[in-house]
């Protein structure tokens, strides 16, 4: 007989381990509020069993570097503003007691991180700094490499994955109970953290390299030594990470409009109003218009990314897979997954697949509980 997803999805505490949507809060987006744009609110959240949403405090390496910590704490104010606006739905988790007396409450779970290691302005003592205001997890660098740890998009790195300050990072992470987020760092580096590391890491939002070929996703070896680390890997839902079919058509259309990208990414950086935001991508829409056709025919599906948890759970097992949705900082999900309303999907697909509830409460969210309990109480 086959287990009720609804019912198993109820009860399962589910566990998003990334988005970006504190990006958007940044400029003045209501998540109080159902919305067709964008991937998360409240609203949603709650309809798609959401239990506990990491929060992403994004920092871009293109902002200033002087202005880099400023910005990062002005981005966790406000976060934990409008979170204490709505304090009837969801609070900020410090460790898993609070995340599951919040959850018991009928309220989801708030998890802080922050993704890009620039916002410790190279000092130390910042990573102290950052967990007092409520970071639980640093995502080590972005798309760019910076003084201490080599990005997985750098071709010509300056240096070999980590320096001797990115591994006192690390050291000082596990001392004061942070988890250290490899996701978006290269291989080398990769390798250094794992070396370094005492406590169990996490890839929050990566996927794998086996069946697409990105230089976000995992290897087969850093998945094993991930798995031997007691860490684990959240998959990512932006389709250029999941299908090498959708990641080529869109590439193609990328370098064919190399003007109209430079002007995307100037206004990706948040120092618009949300209302002069929408203007800009209004002013794009023939090029992202088009840019939806283009890739159209090729968006994944629910199937695809479970096939990326397959793929984990039979190379190291189903103890170290969860979901990392990127919501808020992908342009394209998997049709049926666009947004988080949607994440019930992924349960009916683990069930159509024989896997045991056991194993679905794992995937959904009980394998990052435990490296959160392991590393953080």
């Amino acid at each position: 007989m086959q287990l009720d997803y609804i019912h198993l999805h109820q009860k399962a505490l589910v566990a998003d381990l990334h988005c970006d949507t504190a990006l958007q809060i940044q400029r003045g987006y209501d998540f109080s509020k159902r919305h067709n744009t964008y991937h998360i609110d409240l609203p949603r959240l709650k309809e798609g069993g959401i239990n506990l949403q990491v929060f992403a405090c994004f920092l871009n390496s293109n902002i200033l570097p002087q202005s880099r910590f400023d910005y990062v704490n002005n981005m966790i104010s406000r976060l934990k503003t409008e979170i204490a606006k709505n304090e009837n739905n969801i609070a900020i988790c410090h460790n898993t007691t609070e995340a599951n007396d919040i959850i018991d409450s009928g309220r989801i779970a708030a998890f802080l991180g922050i993704e890009n290691g620039m916002a410790l302005d190279n000092k130390l003592e910042n990573i102290a700094y950052f967990y007092q205001q409520g970071i639980r997890y640093i995502t080590l660098t972005h798309f760019i490499s910076h003084e201490w740890c080599i990005s997985s998009m750098d071709k010509n790195p300056a240096f070999d994955g980590l320096t001797d300050f990115g591994r006192e990072v690390i050291r000082e992470m596990n001392r004061i109970g942070m988890i250290v987020d490899v996701s978006h760092i290269s291989v080398s580096a990769f390798n250094e953290v794992l070396k370094v590391t005492r406590q169990p890491v996490i890839a929050s939002h990566s996927c794998v390299y086996a069946l697409c070929p990105h230089n976000r996703n995992l290897t087969d070896e850093q998945l094993k030594t991930l798995a031997e680390n007691g860490g684990m890997v959240g998959i990512n839902f932006c389709s250029d990470f999941l299908s090498p079919q959708f990641m080529q058509a869109s590439q193609a259309y990328r370098d064919a409009h190399p003007q109209e990208i430079k002007i995307l990414e100037k206004i990706l950086i948040p120092d618009l109003s949300e209302d002069d935001y929408q203007k800009k991508l209004k002013e794009l829409e023939p090029f992202l218009s088009q840019w939806d056709k283009a890739v159209k025919n090729m968006l994944p599906t629910v199937k695809t990314v479970v096939d990326h948890i397959d793929y984990v759970v039979d190379l190291v097992g189903v103890d170290y897979v969860g979901l990392g949705s990127d919501f808020d900082g992908i342009s394209y999900p998997p049709q049926d997954l666009a947004d988080c309303s949607m994440v019930p999907n992924i349960t009916r697909e683990l069930v159509k697949r024989h896997y045991t509830e056991s194993d679905i409460e794992k995937i959904l969210g009980g394998n990052f509980m435990r490296v959160f309990k392991l590393v953080c109480g």
